[in-house]
Order: C-alpha cells, then structure tokens, then sequence
C-alpha cells in the first residue's frame, strides 16, 4: 500500500484523535522532536508500469526521515521524506542494469477541528546509459474534517510506473 493510500484511510482516526488531544490539553508552548532517520533495504520491491513491464530492485536500501512538531497554538504538524539510496533494478524485460532515483514526500497539519495532507512520490528510473526510461509522478492531497470526513481529495498521476506497496 503506498503511503498516500495509507494517509488517506488513517485520516477518519488521526484527525479526531490530535484534534480531542488538543483539545484536553490545550495550548502548550510549540516543540520539536529530532527527526527520526532510518534504513531499510528495498531489495525485491517492484514498480509496475503501464506497458505490462516491471522493474525489480535488485539492491539497495531508503532512507526515511520523520519528524513531528507541535506549535505553540496546539497545531500538530509531522513531514516525512523517503529516498533510495544505491538502489539498482533489473527490467521484466532485458538484463540490464537500472538506477533509482528521486524521493517521496509527505507532510501533514493537524489544527484543532481538522487537518490536511499531502504526498508527493517522485522518481525516475535510469537506464544503463544514464537517461531516464519510466518514472513515477504521484501528487495526492486530502482534507479531512474533525469527524475524519475527507473534505477536499485529489491525485493527480501523470507517471509511467507505480511506486512498490508498503
């Protein structure tokens, strides 16, 4: 499942609860933690393209960085960014070798009686000469009001491939 999927099925739950913890504890003075960075190998993940083809990592490993905030009104905001790093593909299709690159991105604001999140997933595949061969392009964004009703929803997909599921 990818993560804007993820966000958008988790909205009905994350915004009414931040919004009552808001709410029960009223405004503090605004904090941070660090972000949080983390490593997972991304070997086997597929990406589907719209042709029937596949690329499948062949090594390689994402590194994810979250962080989470809170403003001095009581807002929660929390961003995350997901990037391959060293990651090779091989093609459905020949023996070549591929390369990944580009990141996802996330972000989302919790205020009091709703909140809104987006998700970009942008990467490229590179073929063994260098240029780009396929490539994902995901924009998907949602409001959600304090009952957890998704307000405002869009997705606008205008890649060649799909990103692997969570």
């Amino acid at each position: 499942m990818s993560l804007r999927r993820l966000l958008h099925r988790c909205a009905a739950l994350i915004v009414p609860t931040l919004a009552l913890g808001a709410l029960l504890v009223g405004a503090q003075a605004a904090s941070a933690s660090p972000g949080q960075v983390t490593k997972m190998d991304v070997t086997g993940a597929v990406f589907t393209c719209t042709d029937g083809s596949t690329y499948t990592v062949t090594s390689g490993t994402a590194v994810s960085v979250f962080h989470e905030s809170t403003d001095p009104a009581g807002g929660d905001h929390v961003t995350g960014t997901i990037a391959p790093t060293r990651v090779t593909l091989s093609h459905s299709t020949d023996d070549l070798t591929y390369r990944l690159a580009g990141a996802s991105w996330f972000g989302g604001n919790i205020r009091g009686a709703g909140g809104s999140f987006t998700d970009t997933e942008h990467f490229v595949i590179m073929g063994p000469s260098g240029g780009p061969v396929a490539n994902v392009s995901i924009t998907a964004h949602f409001t959600a009001n304090a009952q957890g009703v998704v307000t405002v929803e869009f997705e606008k997909d205008s890649g060649t491939c799909t990103p692997p599921e969570d």
